[in-house]
């Protein structure tokens, strides 16, 4: 299963992208949609497995996370 790690920005996410690598972890930047009465669309990472250390990983870079999910 995918997971799916929400960013503040497109910036947030290539770090976010980057560092991940660095710590062996294949992510991808993926862009939000915007969903009617919920703001604007936003940017993120999706990886397979791995989710908590991953966030772990992001938050010790100082990269900060609005919200993470399962992605089918």
């Amino acid at each position: 299963m995918d997971n799916l790690i929400k960013l503040s920005s497109v910036t947030q996410a290539m770090k976010a992208r980057d560092i991940l690598k660095k710590h062996g972890i294949f992510s991808k930047v993926y862009r939000i949609p915007a969903v009617k009465g919920q703001g604007a669309c936003s940017y993120g990472v999706l990886i397979k497995n791995r989710l908590s250390e991953a966030v772990d990983i992001l938050r010790e870079n100082n990269i900060r996370i609005i919200g993470r999910a399962d992605y089918l």
